[in-house]
């Protein structure tokens, strides 16, 4: 077809730049296709096959040529084959088209040849009042022809509707016939963005401040079967705001099967809408995209319409009407989640209503606000800011007004009251705010009350260092800063009935008083518990309305530390507060501690009548927060109505909790800014609780939350009230508190009601999805029970762990829980190592029914550092069991149902329900598999030795920070073997692993010996230089071994555990390289504990450890070689280290002990009994046997063998033990011979006699002491051994065959002793004692206690002769000739002295060698003595006694 409108043109000429419709009404026969089939166009989506209307302009001769413009029929319009359909288009003349041309023609071709074509309309047109808002009142509604029904082009034109893609769609309006009835509506389709909608423009003058609009529409869609949401958007330039994308209408979920779905919403007009263009409107969709496809969206009805206008004033109580002067300033606080919404007006006039009412009348009207005649106890205020006296500040533009601070002046009462105040304060200035008590002290009588502060760049009234002042009925509104701010040691202040609103945010981190948090601006910012708080309201705080931040330390002037802790002091009261339209939370209470001061249930804080309604956030955030009761109240509109975090032993009664109320919905519904779920992973919900227990000590309240005479509604509306919350719940969780992935938050509820049309109380499966799969809330009265039937119960997640042994008594409810009615629950959990655990399940079995459960484990996952992290349940795994009374066996399985057991099971009970019937301790036995300890438990460390290491678990570690933990490195072990590596920063931190519970059970109190091998790097892998074992351990320089296990402080209740760490158990031997490998090795007795683990730590911050070879293995006493490594035979210090404290440098020295044998060195010493040292396992010695010790040692200045000098004595051998924390120090060796062995080297022996509280201790510790500090100590050859019991021989070495060994001096300082040759029978040696000041100065030996039976006879024989000082021989007679003495010590009745006399009849040989023998029968006195001593002595003192071949010989 083809028009020539030229004739057209000149009757009526065309206007320049006007938009003019062509409508087409179109049918297209295509005889190769059937009715209603697709058309090519369609199909094949290509510009050759699809229609085009094309325009001509044709210039006159000269002037120019002939042009064309095309518009081609879009897939998405075209009708179905021989089907009418309408082709609408858009056209615009400007100056050039209408210039000289003579002819002008519309064209409609390409199509297919062969094709009928069917003509019925052809409309050419200016726009009529059709496409435009009425004049009469344009403003009552925005949008044009928004039904479809009443459109140009003879209603088939979709302007002024357009497309934002005309390349894919245009709107299209169809009609269809409901119940006989015609109906229009908009039809798109061919979308490829969520953006491609029915588009239109606005008149922006329409949007007045504070006026109404309702929004509405109905939509449908077709092409998708899962649910789609939209919303509506208006969207330009405004005056003050930018590009704004406002959301004035989210509309909720909906399916294709719903057909129309009609949605609506109110929204009010702010600065957001003054547009200064025409705004663009779109309806954007939610849950498409490029994957799943963009459905066709059909819109009918859409509407903005004019609702009301702005307020022209308020009505108030009429009694108080004599305060509403004309002219006075007003503030209205904010009806929204944002304090800047709070509004100020001037009073034109007071009028008083029949109700007895007053009506202000304000100069300029304002935005409808929420009143309490809307919303009873949670309406706006409405505050005069105008007083009689005004301060100003001067206003300079820099924010620095003038200031009102009271400073130092105790004791005079200060009276600042009906003051207005305006611009005062300086922003960001120490001390410099609108109205401050700055360190006063006690100013009773103080009122600073009944003041405006307006518009002040910092802060309202701040109150330092000054008590019982009385802050009452202030406003503050427009304020920089905190409002209202009291200090650490503000004390017994009345603040009562003050308001604050509209905190902005000027203040930001980088321009803040150093010390001061004012960026964080908030209505009542609180540092004191000390203060009274009564009837206040912050409405609009910048961060919070109430902030309480209690710190630990008391901070006084200038922020100097003083007494006392603050959180745990007592709080005054605070009561009938108010919180609203705040950008977090309403209240944030943080760190009430008093609880930990009194240990009285009683003296805690109470915060009562709280109201919080309208906050972006929580309405009240309670931050470990200990037995704190909050008693009345009212939350609403809240994002999450009571915040619990990090608290414990918290009391929730007598409160209103609702979600938003509709009311508020549907004030606010313009952006998502404004409205709650402001971002779309928040959810709503009345309580947000925990799930774990935060404090889990023996003095901490043992219970999470008691809820009582609580109601909670209106959070069931979903997604018709929460567009962009993921849910919306009554009660629900937190997701970072759950430590051992599962609930053990002892909850109970009394008296709670909760109305929610879906039944749900809480999303039992989001909850398990957090962590919390068990849940077990006591229900005291039945109230939470759906059918309303039972008198008590408990709600628990609706799993057959949870519910399999009640039978019926439990049934599912909504949120995948159940109620489980009549029954009280007690809790145990049970806590075990997570690796190899992964298919374990806990199976109890109930003794009475025979009926059992299967109990899955749990874990925390986060990631790889948490997973492997020794503290805190991070490398756990948990069993947790809620159970009636009764009996029941529990056993771990595996999942082919064979008992296991999971290296430690620790069992901690909850504290018992808030009922009575619960499962108790001693009610369940832990059934444990067979345990063949030989093989089992004879290397206790698992994946130790690198040669067939494939990874890393079950290594633990103790680093809270970072991300890269213990790594596998092949190839990087000892001999090519794979090492674990671990990152480290800090000097506490190391590689951990739990040691099998069971093994510990069965070899507890054994001694065991840890090995292993590592070697300590820089972080870039390069050998540590700082690391130095000859440290004390708590100076981190050197890697050792810790053990820490786990022990209830009460055993009888198994609640509560502690760590104990036993700390040094092996150290670094020496000599150590940072090139090479380092041995970590030590010997301990085998703790047990529910878990017990062992750490290598306590290197250098910074030091990053690579560990192969690890070991933890039973050793085995030797009654024969009690000392390890005695001869150093090793080539280093294995199984040495030093006694005391001290840096001691510890030494190993190859070739030059006795003989070119090894030796060790002890230097920097600066005590005397700091010396090297070796822990012994003696359990294989029993009380009363006799322990020889015997070592080489020397000093590096030569000692005084018989001095007891402190500055010249020689070392002895000491003996440690330590049973039951009694601790014996013995000294057992000593040097006796006067002659050192080349060298140097003098040999240290002696006899122990083991005590019983010597037998089986808990440490046993051989070391080296009495040496001057300032020498340096060597040691070689040392030994200790049990002298097995001989009383057919008594005397050990009687020949002296082996010098000195075993005899020693009777008073040091008073002889010495020589070893002599030959000696009886002209070899071998005997000893010389000499140098003797006294007649009792000689010779002795210990000799076995044992052997000494009452009756039993003896026979002592001895060789004896007597030298003078020049070694002449001497004779005796009778009484002055040698004698055999028998000290028995530790005696019933004291010590017993027994002599014996020569027997032998013979004279004295002055010249040779004496024999000497006498028989004695054993007397009860001595039989009885704990220890026996042989004895030589009471000879002249200037005569040397030699002695040899003394031996002790049964008769029997």
């Amino acid at each position: 077809f083809r028009l020539d409108f030229t004739k057209f043109t000149k009757d009526c000429p065309l206007t320049q730049d006007a938009t003019y419709l062509v409508t087409i009404r179109l049918k297209i026969e295509d005889p190769t296709l059937e009715d209603g089939a697709v058309s090519i166009c369609e199909t094949n989506n290509h510009p050759d096959h699809c229609p085009k209307l094309g325009r001509s302009i044709i210039k006159a001769e000269g002037k120019g040529w002939l042009y064309d413009d095309k518009v081609r029929l879009l897939p998405s319009s075209i009708g179905r084959n021989n089907e009418w359909f309408t082709f609408a288009t858009e056209w615009t003349w400007d100056e050039n088209d209408l210039t000289d041309t003579v002819a002008q023609v519309f064209y409609l071709e390409n199509f297919k040849p062969g094709q009928i074509l069917h003509m019925d309309e052809f409309q050419f047109e200016l726009p009529s009042s059709k496409s435009y808002a009425p004049v009469e009142d344009p403003c009552l509604e925005l949008v044009v022809n928004g039904d479809a029904e009443n459109a140009d082009g003879r209603g088939w034109h979709h302007y002024p509707m357009w497309s934002g893609r005309t390349d894919r769609f245009i709107p299209t309006i169809l009609e269809e016939t409901v119940d006989g009835a015609v109906n229009k509506y908009w039809h798109i389709e061919n979308r490829v963005w969520v953006g491609d909608s029915l588009r239109f423009h606005v008149n922006p003058q329409c949007f007045m401040l504070g006026s109404t609009y309702t929004v509405s529409l109905r939509a449908r869609f077709t092409g998708k079967t899962h649910p789609v949401t939209y919303w509506f958007e208006i969207k330009g330039n405004t005056a003050t705001k930018g590009y704004r994308y406002n959301k004035p209408l989210s509309c909720p979920s909906q399916s294709a099967a719903d057909g129309w779905v009609t949605c609506s919403g109110d929204f009010v007009v702010d600065e957001h809408y003054e547009f200064t263009s025409s705004p663009e409107i779109i309806l954007v969709t939610q849950d498409e995209n490029d994957s799943t496809g963009y459905v066709d969206w059909d819109f009918d009805d859409v509407s903005i319409k004019y609702k009301g206008g702005p307020a022209a004033g308020l009505e108030v109580d009429g009694s108080d009407a004599a305060r509403w002067g004309v002219n006075s300033d007003v503030h209205i606080t904010s009806s929204t989640l944002h304090g800047e919404d709070a509004q100020d007006g001037r009073v034109k006039s007071v009028s008083q209503k029949a109700n007895g009412n007053a009506v202000l009348e304000l100069e300029n009207p304002i935005t409808p606000v929420l009143s309490e005649k809307e919303t009873p106890g949670y309406g706006v205020e409405i505050a005069v800011t105008s007083r009689n006296i005004k301060i100003i500040g001067e206003d300079d533009g820099t924010y620095n007004g003038g200031y009102l601070q009271v400073f130092h002046t105790p004791g005079v009462a200060q009276v600042i009251e009906g003051v207005e105040f305006v611009n005062m304060g300086q922003t960001s200035r120490k001390n410099r705010f609108a109205i401050q008590l700055l360190y006063n002290g006690n100013v009773e009588g103080t009122s600073i009350s009944s003041n405006s502060i307006r518009q002040s760049n910092m802060r309202c009234i701040s109150v330092d260092g000054t008590a019982n002042a009385t802050i009452a009925s202030n406003v503050g509104a427009g304020i920089t800063g905190h409002c209202f701010y009291f200090d650490r040691v503000s004390a017994d202040n009345m603040v009562i009935d003050n308001l604050a609103s509209n905190i902005n945010n000027r203040i930001n981190w980088n321009n803040r008083i150093n010390g001061w948090d004012d960026y964080d601006a908030d209505g009542f910012s609180i540092w004191s518990p000390f203060n009274h708080f009564i009837g206040n309201v912050a409405a609009g705080g910048h961060k919070r309305g109430f902030r309480y931040y209690l710190d630990y330390w008391t901070l006084g002037e200038d922020l100097i530390k003083v007494d006392g802790i603050v959180r745990r002091s007592p709080m005054g009261t605070f009561k009938d507060n108010k919180a609203h339209s705040n950008f977090r939370q309403g209240f944030h209470l943080a760190d009430f501690e008093q609880f930990f001061q009194f240990r009285d249930p009683e003296n805690v804080p109470v915060f009562e009548n709280l109201s919080a309604y309208r906050n972006r956030e929580q309405g009240i955030y309670s931050y470990n927060c200990v037995y704190c009761k909050f008693i009345r109240g009212f939350l609403s509109d809240n994002q999450k109505g009571i915040e619990i975090r990090r608290s414990d032993g918290i009391t929730l009664q007598d409160f209103v909790i609702q979600g938003q109320t509709e009311l508020f919905k549907n004030y606010v519904t313009d952006n998502n800014s404004h409205k709650l779920c402001g971002h779309s992973s928040w959810t709503s919900e009345g309580i947000h609780m925990m799930g774990t227990l935060w404090r889990l000590g023996d003095q901490d309240p043992g219970f999470g939350l008691r809820v009582k005479n609580v109601v909670l509604s209106g959070f069931d509306k979903e997604k018709e009230y929460y567009d962009n919350c993921p849910s919306t719940e009554p009660i629900g969780f937190s997701t970072d508190t759950h430590y051992g992935g599962h609930f053990d938050y002892k909850t109970s509820f009394e008296n709670v009601t909760v109305d929610d049309g879906r039944d749900i109380i809480l999303d039992g499966c989001r909850a398990a999805s957090y962590g919390y799969p068990d849940i077990a809330f006591n229900d005291i009265d039945g109230s939470l029970d759906p059918d309303k039937s039972a008198s008590n119960g408990f709600l628990v997640t609706d799993q057959p762990y949870m519910t399999g042994l009640f039978g019926d008594s439990c049934k599912s409810t909504a949120g995948c829980m159940s109620y489980c009615a009549e029954i009280c629950l007690g809790m145990v959990t049970f806590f075990t190592e997570r690796f190899g655990t992964e298919n374990y399940k806990l199976k109890v079995t109930d003794t009475a029914s025979g009926l059992s459960i299967d109990i899955p484990g749990n874990v925390r996952t986060y990631n790889e550092r948490w997973n492997t992290y020794a503290y805190d349940g991070g490398a756990e795994r948990t069993f947790a069991a809620s159970l009636p009374a009764g009996n029941y066996t529990a056993a771990f399985v595996d999942e082919f149902g064979n008992t296991v057991w999971p290296t430690y099971a620790e069992e901690q009970w909850a504290q018992a329900a808030d009922c009575s019937g619960g499962v108790s301790i001693g009610d369940i036995t832990v059934i444990k598999p067979a345990l063949d300890a030989a093989t089992e438990c004879a290397d206790m460390i698992r994946n130790g030795d690198s040669a067939n290491r494939t990874e890393v678990t079950p290594w633990l570690h103790t680093k809270w920070y970072g991300e890269i933990v213990n790594e596998l490195k092949p190839g990087e072990g000892i001999g090519g073997g794979n090492a674990i590596a671990m990152d480290r920063t800090y000097h506490w931190t190391g590689i951990a692993q739990n040691l099998n519970s069971m093994c510990t059970d069965a070899r507890e109190g054994e001694w065991y010996e840890f090995s292993a091998w590592m070697k300590m790097t820089d972080a870039n892998g390069n050998p540590s230089t700082n690391i130095d074992p000859n440290r004390e351990w708590w100076r981190n320089q050197a890697p050792i071994m810790t053990i820490t296990d786990r022990q209830y402080r009460d055993v009888s209740t198994k609640q509560h555990l502690y760590n104990a760490e036993h700390r040094n158990l092996a150290a670094l031997a020496r000599p150590y390289n940072n090139d090479e490998w380092g041995h970590i090795h030590g010997i301990f007795k085998m703790p047990t504990s529910p878990r017990l683990w062992f750490e290598l730590e306590r290197a250098p911050d910074n030091v990053k450890f690579l560990l192969d070879n690890a070991s933890l293995t039973p050793l085995t006493c030797n009654r024969d070689g009690l000392v390890r490594n005695g001869n150093l035979e090793t080539n280093d210090s294995l199984y040495w280290d030093i006694w005391g404290g001290g840096d001691v440098v510890l030494d190993f020295l190859p070739g030059v002990g006795p003989n070119g044998g090894n030796a060790l060195k002890s230097s920097s010493r600066v005590h005397h009994s700091w010396t090297q040292s070796q822990v012994l396992n003696t359990d294989c010695v029993n009380a009363g046997d006799r322990i020889a010790f015997s070592a080489k040692i020397k000093t590096s200045v030569d000692c005084l063998i018989y001095s007891w000098d402190s500055n010249q004595r020689c070392n002895d051998i000491f003996f440690h033990t330590d049973k039951d924390n009694v601790r014996e120090y013995h000294r057992v060796g000593y040097i006796t011979a006067d002659t050192p062995d080349e060298g140097g080297w003098h040999h240290v022996h002696g006899i122990h006699i083991h005590s019983e509280n010597g037998e089986k201790p808990d440490l046993a510790k051989l070391y080296f002491a009495d040496a001057n500090p300032n020498w340096d100590v060597y040691t070689a050859d040392v030994k200790a051994y049990v002298l097995e019991q001989n009383c057919q021989a008594l005397v050990e070495n009687p020949d002296m065959e082996e010098k000195d060994l075993y005899w020693t001096y009777t008073d040091r300082d008073r002889s010495k002793v020589k070893v002599i040759t030959p000696g009886a029978g002209g070899s071998g040696h005997a000893l010389r004692l000499y140098d003797r000041d006294h007649s009792w100065r000689g010779l002795r030996q210990v000799l076995d206690p044992r052997c000494f039976v009452p009756g039993e006879e003896f026979t002592i024989n001895a060789k004896f002769r007597l030298t003078d000082a020049l070694l002449a021989g001497v004779a005796c007679a009778g009484t002055d000739c040698p004698s055999v003495v028998l000290y028995g010590r530790k005696c019933p009745n004291g010590d017993v002295r027994e002599k014996f006399w020569n027997a032998l009849d013979m004279p004295w040989d002055s010249e040779g060698w004496n024999n000497y023998e006498a028989t004695f029968a054993v007397s009860d006195e001595i039989a009885a003595c704990g220890s026996v001593e042989l004895w030589i002595h009471e000879v002249i003192p200037s005569w040397n006694i030699e002695i040899d071949d003394v031996q002790i010989y049964a008769n029997a």
